[in-house]
C-alpha cells in the first residue's frame, strides 16, 4: 500500500517542473508576476471547490477558522509564496537548477520537521544516512550553480 502512495507522490513530483513552466509562460503574457500568481491561486480554488462539490465532501465553513489552530490556515500562504518564487525564478533559474534548489529546500526543513516532531510529523532523528543524503543533494545544487 504505501507503495502506491509514495508513486502517487513521484507523479505530482513531476507535475512541479510542469506547473512552474506554464506558470513562467503565464507570467510572459501578464502585466506582472502576481498576475500570473494571482489566476494560477484562483484557479487551484475553483478545482478544489468544483471536487468538494462533485465528490459530496462538505464545503468547508467558516467553523474551521474557528476550531482550528491558526499556524494551521498558513498553508495556503506557503502555497502562494510557492507559486509566486518558481514562476517568478524559473525563466532565471531554468528547469533543473530551479527544482534542485526547491528540492534542497524540502529536504532541509523535512529534515528540521522530523527531528523535532514539529507540525504534527513524528519525531525521527536525522541518522548517519540521512545527513549523508542531505550533503549530496547539497553538493548537486553547487555543481548545478557553478555548471551555469
Amino acid at each position: 500500500m504505501i507503495w502506491i502512495h509514495a508513486l502517487w507522490v513521484f507523479l505530482a513530483g513531476m507535475l512541479q517542473p510542469v506547473q512552474s513552466g506554464m506558470n513562467a509562460e503565464l507570467s510572459r503574457h501578464a502585466a506582472t508576476p502576481l498576475t500570473a500568481a494571482t489566476w494560477n491561486m484562483l484557479l487551484g480554488f475553483v478545482v478544489v471547490a468544483l471536487i468538494c462539490v462533485f465528490s459530496g465532501a462538505p464545503v468547508p465553513g467558516v467553523n474551521l477558522l474557528r476550531i482550528a489552530p491558526v499556524w494551521s490556515l498558513w498553508g495556503g500562504l506557503c502555497g502562494a509564496v510557492i507559486v509566486f518564487t518558481m514562476l517568478f525564478n524559473a525563466p532565471v533559474l531554468g528547469a533543473v537548477l530551479l527544482l534542485s534548489c526547491f528540492l534542497l529546500g524540502q529536504l532541509t526543513s523535512s529534515s528540521i520537521l522530523d527531528q523535532f516532531g514539529l507540525l504534527g510529523f513524528p519525531q525521527r532523528s536525522i541518522v548517519d544516512q540521512r545527513l549523508v543524503g542531505l550533503i549530496l543533494v547539497v553538493a548537486g545544487v553547487v555543481l548545478l550553480l557553478r555548471a551555469r
